[in-house]
């Protein structure tokens, strides 16, 4: 069934550029648009499409009310014709961002750059990822603990900074100094000096039992004890290990290059 946009449109939002550039690492849309469509046989939820204008591009955040994106889109802006409408219905030249590349909500845009984050953390961190406004490719993906700390573009070269989450496939607290020696390698960082994983494990062993234990109401030394037993059971400290540390990521047309900055290291166990 086709439904005009204008007829459940809750209204065009002008941005306030000064305002976004000032809380914000990314470029500021010209204008963004929100339309509500209402609930239907396929699907149950209210619909939501939001529309954010740039000079040469648009991008589209289809929300049906689940966990990420419906779709997430680019529509190139020509000039010379009516800017594209904000609606559910593709337009001709729409590029849609593929979902087995990518699930998850808009960020911002840098250049001729989109961002997107992940539609659910993990491992303490979020993932996100950069598309192409021309095709709607992933250009690059990973995993950073927080927020990007910096967004630069000097021509096509666009500059990241961040903490990265970068997860390995053992245990450092279980496995020892070999499984450093492996996640460092994997993860770019040479011969960086080991982190103090079991202090993160340990942190990472109280939060969850305390989360246990104010769940069932039972706060206290006796119920933290008793959790922790349990956890320890599980054989917790077999989780394999997730570093985070400063790095910074350079894009280029074609290609990607991560590096590890100065920083302190930390470690905390897997999901």
């Amino acid at each position: 069934m086709k439904l005009s946009p204008m007829a459940f449109c809750i209204g065009a939002l002008l941005a306030a550029p000064a305002a976004w550039a000032a809380s914000s690492l990314f470029d500021p849309p010209l204008s963004t648009q929100k339309v509500v469509l209402p609930a239907s046989t396929s699907t149950p939820n209210k619909t939501k499409v939001t529309c954010r204008y740039y000079v040469h591009f648009m991008v589209k955040e289809v929300d049906e009310g689940e966990v990420g994106a419906a779709q997430l889109s680019v529509v190139p802006i020509d000039a010379a014709a009516p800017k594209p409408a904000c609606q559910r219905k593709n337009a001709a030249s729409e590029k849609v961002v593929n979902p087995d590349d990518w699930s998850g909500y808009f960020d911002g845009v840098k250049g001729d750059y989109v961002f997107f984050t992940a539609d659910d953390g993990v491992n303490s961190g979020m993932g996100f990822a950069v598309v192409g406004s021309s095709d709607a490719k992933k250009l690059f993906e990973d995993v950073m603990f927080g927020k990007l700390h910096s967004v630069a573009l000097d021509g096509t070269t666009l500059t990241l900074r961040y903490a990265r989450n970068f997860a390995g496939d053992c245990s450092v607290v279980h496995d020892g100094a070999g499984c450093w020696t492996k996640i460092a390698a994997a993860a770019g960082l040479g011969t960086a000096p080991q982190p103090d994983c079991a202090a993160g494990y340990a942190k990472a062993k109280n939060d969850l039992a305390m989360g246990r234990c104010e769940a069932d109401k039972k706060p206290g030394p006796a119920c933290l004890a008793a959790a922790l037993k349990v956890i320890e059971a599980q054989k917790f400290d077999e989780a394999p290990s997730v570093v985070v540390y400063e790095a910074e990521t350079v894009l280029k047309p074609g290609q990607s290059s991560i590096k590890p900055l100065a920083g302190k290291l930390t470690c905390h166990p897997s999901d």
